[in-house]
């Protein structure tokens, strides 16, 4: 059961920051590590990715990025990966990865996926309102089931903990952890449910080239 856990956003083959955050990671009393997918399409390493995430038992889902690398769609995307190119070991990591993962915490079930449940190309963004959310029919899903009080998704690379109103039970707090693609804010989300917080930590280049963790913005749960 999870009390005390890391959230990693998008990933995109950043297998330096993904390294870092890691070994970070590795000493702070978790229970367990997340990831959101969108291991794939990035200027890095994606063999080294996926072997660091197995290395380190990271609990991980599928996202659109993966998939479409596993169908070989849109391989014209900017910095796309393709099939050919990648270890095998790396192609059955990626095929195994669920498109979520309903796992129990002390504050009761979290569904981790890649954008809002099962459907990894939907967005959820902190500014979203009015017809945004009366039209996000996943989100929708969501909601209906009142014995999910968390949820945990990435697709917007924006850092997010945000609380919608059920007519009858607990809110569903959902929580995005951002990404570690350096045009963003790169980082990574710790979740304290005992506390009541979480901790986002930046990913930040130094003059020396190499990189550094500092702790950024805390935010409560609701």
């Amino acid at each position: 059961m999870l009390r005390r856990f890391a959230l990693l956003g998008d990933i995109h083959a950043e297998d330096r920051r993904l390294a870092l955050a890691l070994q970070w990671l590795k000493g702070q009393a978790l229970d367990a590590v997340l990831a959101v997918g969108d291991l794939a399409d990035g200027r890095g390493d994606l063999d080294r990715c996926c072997a660091l995430l197995a290395a380190h038992r990271v609990l991980a889902v599928r996202g659109n990025h993966d998939r479409w690398l596993l169908g070989d769609e849109l391989r014209g995307l900017t910095h796309a990966h393709h099939a050919v190119d990648l270890a095998p070991a790396t192609l059955a990591y990626l095929s195994a990865l669920p498109a979520t993962r309903r796992l129990a915490t002390v504050r009761g079930d979290l569904l981790l996926g890649h954008g809002v449940g099962a459907d990894d190309m939907v967005r959820l963004r902190p500014h979203h309102t009015g017809y945004d959310l009366e039209a996000n029919f996943a989100l929708a899903d969501l909601l209906a089931d009142p014995s999910l009080p968390l949820a945990a998704g990435g697709h917007t690379h924006q850092r997010m903990v945000r609380a919608f109103a059920r007519p009858a039970g607990p809110p569903l707090v959902f929580l995005n952890p951002g990404t570690l693609h350096p045009d963003y804010d790169s980082g990574f989300a710790v979740v304290d449910l005992e506390r009541g917080q979480v901790a986002y930590f930046d990913l930040v280049d130094q003059a020396d080239d190499s990189l550094a963790v500092q702790a950024a913005e805390v935010a409560p749960l609701p």
